[in-house]
């Protein structure tokens, strides 16, 4: 037998032979504490611990643990569906809103031009409303001073430009 060079002051570990190996030399090399089973030759199942006595508090432990576990399971469940019934309904609601926005009105303008055409005759009344009392209060305050004349006290009357 011829072995594979080892550096000095070490031994060599595999013998090698003339003519090669041919199949692996033994077991699974040990890399920890455990004891690997040679894989050649069939070994029976592992033999399952002894049953807990129903008493044993790690046995309560887990059974609460598990009914934990399925609680929670259940409750995802029931939220899941819950989502799955509000996405339906959201989609139906979708899809009516959209085929109310294909449309027209009287006129033949598509409903959502005319959505945009009443936003925006909606903010310019709100502007010439802000203006008309805008003007209202300075028109207010202008015949509070003609008052004063008439009364004979002396004002002074300024007129602040209403446009800009």
């Amino acid at each position: 037998m011829d072995y594979y060079p080892a550096p000095k002051g070490k031994q060599p570990r595999i013998p090698i032979d003339d003519d090669g190996p041919t199949e692996m030399p033994g077991a699974y090399p040990q890399t920890s504490q455990i004891q690997w089973p040679d894989v050649r030759h069939a070994s029976a199942p592992p033999q399952q611990p002894a049953p807990r006595a129903a008493g044993d508090p790690a046995v309560g432990r887990l059974l609460e643990w598990s009914a934990g576990i399925d609680r929670s399971i259940a409750e995802i469940n029931r939220k899941l569906d819950f989502l799955l019934l509000e996405t339906k309904d959201f989609r139906g609601m979708e899809a009516h809103y959209r085929a109310l926005l294909r449309e027209q009105t009287s006129a033949g303008t598509a409903l959502p031009n005319a959505c945009r055409r009443l936003d925006a005759h909606r903010q310019s009344v709100l502007e010439t409303v802000q203006r008309l009392d805008g003007t209202a209060k300075q028109i207010e305050g202008l015949a509070l001073d003609l008052e004063r004349l008439r009364e004979g006290s002396e004002v002074t009357v300024s007129i602040k430009p209403g446009r800009k």
